[in-house]
């Protein structure tokens, strides 16, 4: 009798999932997120260790510095939301405002800086479809863009344009067996016809300011880089404006008197998907900025 009593007395046990429905929720989106990622990243994995060349983060404008100041600006972020998820528990409303408004701010710097790198890279046709990958078909494109410019007169009588022109006829004459002979002829030419002009040109890829023959930039492999890289970070960049605006929100819910304790549960889903941001970046930083 008694064991059955206590039995009955017993207090009943949670048959749940230890987790919120919020917090599962969360998790199961960021399970699909790793695997969107996983893709994307195995994806350049696969393709630039699998291609025979393949272009330095120096050919293609990456700076190290600029890839290394959005690191830290990111991780000082997802510090400065397990600050503002502490002070909410602890009921420091305007302290949890504080360093939200910290978290948001840096993710602001974080896409003004990848704003510059992007802009960088397309003003020296740095993109998908604005890299030549071999110097053959860039120089018949500067040829005709150039011929295109020139009177009938000019045309028998200008430099740059028989120089270029007997560059072609080499190339079509196959004097040059591999892609390393054709790009060091090319960039040749470039700083033949920088000299010519009076212009330092360290790089025939990225052209030059002076009137003239102006080359475009070519690098082997170059589009299949410039697109898995603006594939990648474009995708991380609008992962980044998504964070932003659920902390844009508990800001605007704060100046309305609605961010109290009760949202300690919003800033935490928030603050779960910030650090697997953050996380995405610390994989991409070194494959993309450090990896010559």
């Amino acid at each position: 009798m008694t064991t059955h009593a206590a039995t009955i007395d017993a207090p009943p046990q949670h048959m749940g999932l230890p987790l919120s429905n919020g917090k599962l929720a969360m998790w199961l989106f960021l399970a699909t997120e790793i695997m969107f990622f996983s893709g994307l990243i195995g994806a350049y994995i696969v393709l630039r260790f699998g291609s025979p060349v393949w272009p330095r983060p120096h050919d293609m404008l990456v700076e190290e510095f600029l890839g290394a100041i959005n690191t830290f600006f990111l991780i000082c972020s997802s510090v400065s939301v397990v600050l503002a998820h502490a002070a909410l528990l602890r009921r420091k409303i305007g302290l949890a405002v504080l360093y939200i408004t910290i978290t948001l701010a840096l993710g602001g710097v974080f896409l003004l800086i990848k704003a510059h790198e992007y802009t960088h890279k397309w003003e020296h046709g740095i993109f998908p479809g604005g890299i030549f990958e071999s110097p053959d078909l860039a120089l018949k494109k500067a040829i005709a863009d150039y011929r295109s410019s020139l009177s009938l007169a000019d045309q028998k009588t200008d430099p740059d344009l028989a120089a270029a022109t007997a560059l072609a006829e080499r190339f079509a004459l196959q004097e040059f067996k591999s892609i390393q002979a054709q790009l060091e002829a090319y960039n040749k030419l470039g700083e033949d016809l920088a000299k010519r002009h009076g212009h330092d040109h360290d790089h025939a890829g990225h052209g030059h300011d002076a009137p003239g023959l102006h080359l475009p930039p070519v690098h082997p492999n170059g589009n299949l880089w410039a697109s898995l890289y603006f594939t990648i970070t474009g995708f991380h960049a609008l992962h980044v404006v998504g964070g932003m605006v659920m902390f844009a929100i508990m800001l605007i819910r704060a100046g309305l008197g609605l961010f109290t304790i009760e949202s300690v549960a919003f800033v935490e889903y928030a603050g779960l998907y910030w650090h697997f941001v953050d996380i995405v970046w610390i994989f991409l930083f070194p494959l993309i900025y450090l990896v010559g």
